[in-house]
């Protein structure tokens, strides 16, 4: 190990879709590894405690790694998945 910083990269975290939401299950998500998101794309359909909802990306980039899969549970603030700024970068985030 070299020590070396973690990659650029954005995380996707699970946000709170009500004010009562503590976690959430990721029931699809909607992007896939390479994918490239826009800020404002649905990234990932999320069930909380009232409704299933599709969740946006505040960010751009691609689809580096998905770190939750489909059907489990994350808690509200939880990183889910990776963005790397450029195609490029993708397989350097995806090892970190």
């Amino acid at each position: 190990a070299t020590g070396e910083d973690a990659p650029d990269s954005v995380s996707v975290t699970m946000p709170a879709l009500s004010s009562t939401m503590t976690s959430g299950t990721i029931v699809s998500w909607l992007k896939g590894v390479g994918d490239k998101v826009e800020a404002g794309d649905p990234v990932m359909v999320v069930e909380s405690d009232k409704a299933d909802m599709e969740v946006e990306s505040f960010d751009e980039g691609y689809v580096a790694s998905i770190l939750v899969d489909e059907g489990s549970e994350a808690d509200v603030g939880a990183v889910v998945a990776l963005l790397a700024p450029t195609e490029a970068e993708i397989s350097a985030v995806a090892a970190y």
